[in-house]
């Protein structure tokens, strides 16, 4: 497996992150992590690049496949980077020390390495054989002991000789072939060219070489590599041919695997995005040449990485190639269909010379995901935005094609579910704002410049405070108050959002800490959000822990909102972690219940405390009587387990009532509080005590 490393990996150490690493070089693909000299496990740099802050420690892949041992044979990579669905795969010597990493394209190479000393290990053995012909003894052992064919005719090609190699892999024996010519074996393959190309290089070089397809005895086609001789007298004259030849239906089949693993996704059986970027170049040269046009669309799974954190990564796995298949179904065969890495697709629309006709396939694609998608007895919905860029008008070059298909694919997630968007040149401004926006964030989180507000929360009963809700604001100092929902997702994506929490719970620890005296005890508790990337940190307990003790604080004052996708995943690494955090005393609610993929067990595996209806059942719960059922619902279920429930946006007299009459425990809104500064909120706290503090 030596032969098949390959060089574009990088050592790292654990504690080191992608951003303190000036320059890892362009053909870096693959970090390969290490604690002192223990190897931990492989990054690969989209990843890397995806979380320029986080350690290396702990972005490695826990899923990766076991490693190879440097004895393994090439199909066993093969199969085990088909399997594993990964591009990478690390191997160690036989006392486990690591060696490197192994890619198809670096098993490519070797296959390529082998196929070439096979071509020089049959020119060899034509050169013994001319050499010894005339010694039978040696001539003898060579022919039956060369795992290699060898047929060798008379000057009119002629059989007059074969070895058992030759029998066992043709099925032809010395008397079968004996005074037939070569055309035995003639697979129907090749035209008349062919062999006249072939003979007119023997008989004026005296060698010919090359693949050839021929037909067993049982009428079975296979490959061959054949290196032919022509063996001339002392004269000059030929006498004989020699044909050396290797059965490569093995190699063939290899390359062909090998192929497919570079060129086609194992799991949708699509074109992956090194082919489809080929076929989009193709398409773009024949466009010019035709001075026609052509769309591209990208689209992106909406919600998947919800679904696939919260029913495991084996659903996510089987959803995706469900939804390939429905999209290759709606498309027409002279169309291009990729996958373009995670939960995003590429389809090239060749004969389509209209904005209406792209828009007409868009609409289609989108209205093929409208039913759901059946997986283990159960129906699960998607759907997908859609960017649409044209060429040439959008893009005369690859790069700039897909770059502005992307920027209209963004633009269509942001307006919605299930929609599409053309691209218009405003769209490179909106995408160099994000960029301007996530660099900003960056700086503001190293230097300060964010900003809590506070929103108090209250019995409904009567109007007591019984909370707060942290949340984090941005107040940018040329385009103004940034919201929370356009720099939390921004924050998510570049990975910000760790760095970010931090802050919070710090900042809001450090202002609690000052409260002491201010609220009676056991009576104010202060919910923090949680990202779903913040539960799946390696030491979960000791970022929630530690803040709290370094302000003098017990978690008994905080309660962390989760939302129900992050609670849910069946592959959930941090369960331990949370329940450690709830044996410390942090208390736990579950953020917009009801809008996610409900499974009443998480509510029992993770001990919650509270339940939090969102406000989209609320706002019209006045007027409408199913959002009224739907509340009333999540409310007498909370109630049957123990559980508080508190509804958010509340806004009107008339939605507190409805809510008290139903039963609600509390409430947060605009009614009787809206976010306020710290300093404001301070000024509704009562008089004295504080169970909070930890003396």
């Amino acid at each position: 497996m030596r032969c098949a490393l390959s060089p574009l990996s990088m050592r790292v150490r654990a504690d080191q992150c992608y951003q303190e690493l000036a320059d890892t070089g362009s053909n870096v693909r693959m970090f390969t992590v290490f604690e002192g000299q223990r190897f931990l496990g492989l990054v690969s740099e989209r990843q890397a690049v995806l979380f320029p802050d986080g350690l290396f420690s702990d972005l490695v892949d826990l899923r990766s496949s076991h490693p190879l041992t440097e004895e393994a044979p090439l199909e066993l990579a093969i199969d085990l980077l088909q399997g594993a669905r990964e591009d990478f795969l690390p191997v160690l010597d036989v006392k486990g020390e690591f060696l490197g990493v192994v890619t198809s394209a670096s098993l490519f190479a070797a296959l390529s390495k082998s196929e070439h000393l096979l071509s020089e290990g049959c020119t060899s053995l034509i050169q013994l054989l001319q050499a010894e012909l005339d010694n039978s003894r040696i001539a003898a052992s060579v022919f039956e002991t060369t795992s290699e064919g060898i047929m060798v005719t008379d000057a009119q090609a002629r059989i007059i000789a074969v070895n058992r190699a030759f029998t066992a892999t043709t099925g032809y024996s010395m008397e079968d072939a004996r005074g037939k010519t070569p055309q035995i074996l003639g697979s129907g393959h090749h035209g008349p060219d062919f062999y006249q190309a072939m003979w007119s290089a023997l008989k004026e070089g005296g060698v010919w070489s090359g693949e050839i397809l021929n037909r067993r005895k049982n009428g079975e086609v296979y490959p061959e590599w054949l290196h032919i001789n022509a063996i001339r007298d002392g004269s000059g004259k030929i006498t004989h041919y020699a044909g050396v030849f290797s059965d490569i239906s093995q190699h063939k089949e290899v390359q062909k695997r090998l192929h497919d693993l570079a060129y086609y996704d194992p799991l949708t059986e699509l074109p992956n995005r090194q082919l489809f970027y080929d076929r989009l170049e193709q398409v773009m040269a024949k466009a010019r040449v035709d001075q026609s046009g052509f769309t591209l669309l990208l689209l992106d799974l909406d919600r998947f990485k919800e679904i696939n954190d919260s029913l495991g990564h084996s659903f996510g796995d089987r959803l995706l190639a469900q939804a390939a298949h429905r999209l290759r179904g709606v498309v027409r065969a002279s169309d291009t269909v990729a996958r373009w890495g995670g939960d995003e697709f590429a389809v090239i629309l060749q004969e389509s010379e209209e904005h209406w006709r792209s828009a007409t396939m868009a609409r289609r694609i989108i209205d093929v995901f409208e039913p759901p998608i059946r997986i283990d007895g159960n129906d699960t919905h998607i759907s997908a935005g859609i960017g649409i860029a044209r060429f040439p008008e959008d893009g005369d070059s690859v790069e700039l094609l897909v770059s502005n298909a992307d920027a209209a694919m963004y633009r269509a997630k942001e307006g919605g579910r299930a929609s599409h968007s053309f691209y218009t040149p405003e769209l490179n401004r909106h995408l160099a704002e994000r960029v301007h926006l996530e660099n900003a964030l960056r700086i503001r989180l190293r230097e300060g410049g964010l900003a809590l507000a506070w929103q108090p929360q209250f019995r409904l009963a009567d109007g007591e405070l019984i909370g707060v809700e942290v949340l984090a604001r941005w107040r940018h100092p040329t385009m103004g108050d940034i919201p929370p929902s356009r720099f939390i997702s921004i924050a998510e994506e570049s990975g910000l959002i760790l760095e970010l929490g931090r802050w919070v719970l710090d900042e809001a620890a450090r202002n609690v800490a000052t409260l002491c005296g201010r609220f009676k005890p056991g009576s104010l508790r202060v919910a923090i959000n949680v990202s779903p990337l913040q539960m799946r940190q390696k030491d979960l307990v000791e970022e929630f822990v530690a803040p709290l003790k370094r302000h003098g604080l017990t978690p008994a004052c905080v309660e962390l909102e989760f939302t129900e996708s992050a609670l849910m995943s069946k592959d959930f690494s941090a369960e331990a972690g949370l329940q450690e955090l709830g044996k410390q005393g942090f208390e736990f609610a579950v953020d917009d219940f009801g809008t996610g993929y409900s499974n009443l067990a998480y509510l029992k595996r993770f001990a919650i405390h509270r339940l939090k209806i969102d406000r989209a059942f609320v706002q019209d719960i006045a007027e409408s009587e199913t959002d009224r059922q739907i509340v009333s619902a999540i409310i007498s279920m909370g109630h049957s387990l123990g559980l508080k429930v508190i509804a958010e946006g509340v806004e009107t007299e008339a939605q507190r009532a409805v809510l008290l009459q139903l039963g609600c425990d509390d409430m947060q809104g605009f009614l009787l509080g809206r976010p306020l500064s710290f300093e404001e909120f301070v000024k509704l706290l009562p008089e004295p005590g504080c169970a909070c503090l930890d003396h």
